[in-house]
């Protein structure tokens, strides 16, 4: 690969680190604002659910205009966002009605951004090296999930949100300045943009996937999977906040991203080895759902970060398998497109599982947990948290089961071999 791919991923990787931060400390912000999972629930879930109805049009804008500006665009408008949550935070003037704009914005914007993000890496190599640049890029977000949380409660410590901004803020002109120097590939000229191309352009992409089983397969067996896991992304601040305070989450938080940077270095050593290997891409998910049951034992930082690593290690190695596929059969001129759509059906069930998780896990909390107190404390211990402890550990049930019943699935096998094809040609 070019040595400007390794000044692409310096910069990404600041750029990513800082947004870390700051949504670590939002988060925080929000539970200690309010004292319960659903306020961050309701946050996240507007923020999923605008992605995933949006998604599938930045695809569209991905396959029609230079990849590179639509990046930076994306990247100044989620930075003046930024500023603008500063401004209120530092005045005392932000509330959580507030954040609700916000995260429409958000969602919109960063739904886009990723999706042409992901159609820009499959422009920058050929395609016998996508798993390698899959996994490469997938460190520098690992680097993003270990730093932010560490960072982003140090800074959130001595100067509030607003500081983790600001630190956030310089970040994304870092990255910016560095994906300034890499050329952007020229898309091929089309119509000009109306409701009818745009109409049309999905379409195209859509009969596409269509005939793509194998793909289709995959993610749909994702989508399943993220439900699950919009369920661990609320649970996880107030099991830990029970009995820990912001430095025990930042401990748990940074631990997953050393399992993610762990599982890229791995990813990136064996990429030969995993490209095209949907089998352990599924033996990755049921590792999944064991650490989610391991971390639902007890109350113990301890076990929050056997499951961080676990999960890490190989969530990271299963997504650079998935992202290896998908950017080996995309051409260019359907790939932002294609890539919004896996995107847009991998999370379409996320945000349900968020919605769910802060009002569902406030009632075994604090309502059904305490009335079940002598059966469930073998199991998932005593104090506060365990009622939420509980929903991880029932969630951790059916993941397992979801990869299970796929073991066999004709269509992945069909995938394998296809890749494979595909990227030694």
């Amino acid at each position: 690969m070019s040595k400007k791919v390794y000044v692409l991923w310096f910069g990404q990787t600041l750029s990513w680190t800082g947004s870390a931060m700051s949504f670590f400390a939002i988060g925080v912000w929000i539970f200690e604002t309010t004292g319960r999972a659903s306020a961050l629930s309701t946050i996240l879930f507007t923020v999923g659910i605008v992605g995933v109805v949006t998604g599938p049009f930045g695809g569209v804008l991905a396959d029609r205009f230079p990849r590179k500006q639509l990046i930076i665009s994306f990247d100044l408008v989620i930075a003046f966002l930024m500023c603008v949550i500063g401004y209120f935070a530092i005045n005392d003037k932000l509330t959580i009605a507030m954040l609700i704009p916000f995260a429409l914005a958000f969602g919109i914007f960063e739904i886009a951004h990723w999706t042409t993000w992901s159609a820009f890496l499959g422009d920058v190599v050929k395609k016998q090296h996508v798993t390698k640049i899959s996994a490469l890029f997938e460190s520098a977000e690992a680097f993003s999930v270990l730093l932010g949380p560490i960072g982003g409660a140090l800074i959130y410590s001595y100067f509030g949100l607003s500081g983790v901004i600001l630190v956030d803020l310089i970040t994304c002109i870092i990255g910016i300045a560095t994906i300034s120097l890499f050329k952007s590939e020229k898309q091929i000229k089309k119509t000009k943009l109306s409701f009818k191309n745009i109409y049309s352009d999905l379409h195209e992409a859509y009969v596409w996937l269509k005939n793509q089983k194998g793909l289709l397969a995959l993610v749909s067996i994702l989508s399943i999977s993220n439900f699950f896991w919009g369920f661990t992304t609320v649970l996880l601040p107030p099991i830990v906040l029970t009995f820990s305070d912001a430095r025990g989450l930042g401990i748990i938080e940074s631990t997953i991203g050393l399992a993610f940077l762990v599982g890229s270095i791995i990813s990136l050593r064996y990429s030969e080895y995993l490209q095209g290997n949907i089998k352990l891409a599924i033996q990755c998910g049921l590792l999944g759902g064991i650490s989610l049951i391991f971390g639902s034992l007890r109350p113990s930082i301890f076990l929050l970060c056997i499951f961080g690593i676990i999960s890490g290690v190989s969530g990271t190695v299963q997504y650079t398998i998935s992202s290896g596929a998908w950017l080996a059969i995309t051409n260019s001129d359907i790939r932002g497109r294609a890539l919004a759509l896996r995107g847009t059906i991998a999370q379409m069930l996320r945000p349900i599982g968020v919605l769910i998780a802060g009002p569902l896990g406030d009632y075994l909390e604090f309502s059904f947990y305490p009335d079940n107190i002598e059966l469930l404390s073998p199991i998932i211990g005593t104090g506060p948290g365990r009622g939420y402890a509980l929903l991880f550990l029932l969630v951790g049930i059916l993941y397992i089961c979801v990869w299970l019943i796929n073991y066999q699935n004709k269509n992945l096998k069909n995938l394998s071999n296809q890749v494979l094809e595909i990227t030694k040609n």
